[in-house]
């Protein structure tokens, strides 16, 4: 994902969250049946509206500290999926979990929001840590660079 489409969707996702809560704000206003009247369906769309909200604010900054921190290109991308994925799972989650929900406990959508937090918080680690030298290395390549012995695999394997 590159950092203009990155900074779009992050916007997005803000945009989204920010209508999800003017919406809630207008049931809450107009009183609306089936939407407030039923306390875990209003708990969970809240939280889904606020982290949604927040996670897409978190994403902004991220896209601008990947260019500031320059972190090479390999690993910016992935980091880009996964913390916009993770936010967008997170304040769906909630959300749906909210809408579609038993007598006592949210839906079953509500179990992509730890998955989401997880992704969002390994992209927000990788981001700290990960270095403008640093390079992903690709499957079968040692840290020089050179392709694997089959000679020297092979001895280590009996």
């Amino acid at each position: 994902m590159s950092e203009e489409r990155h900074l779009r969707l992050s916007l997005g996702l803000v945009a989204l969250f920010l209508a999800t809560g003017l919406w809630l704000e207008a049931m809450f206003g107009l009183r609306a049946e089936g939407w407030i009247d039923d306390p875990l369906r209003r708990e969970f769309l809240r939280l889904g509206h606020a982290h949604g909200g927040l996670l897409g604010l978190v994403n902004l900054a991220l896209a601008w500290a990947l260019g500031r921190l320059r972190t090479p290109p390999e690993w910016a991308g992935k980091i880009r999926v996964a913390a916009w994925g993770g936010a967008l799972a997170v304040g769906l989650g909630f959300m749906l979990g909210g809408l579609v929900h038993g007598p006592t406990d949210p839906g079953w959508p509500v179990l992509i929001v730890p998955a989401g937090a997880m992704a969002l918080l390994a992209a927000l680690a990788a981001t700290a840590l990960v270095r403008p030298d640093d390079v992903a290395l690709s499957a079968g390549e040692s840290e020089s660079g050179d392709p694997p012995d089959p000679a020297s695999s092979a001895q280590s394997e009996t």
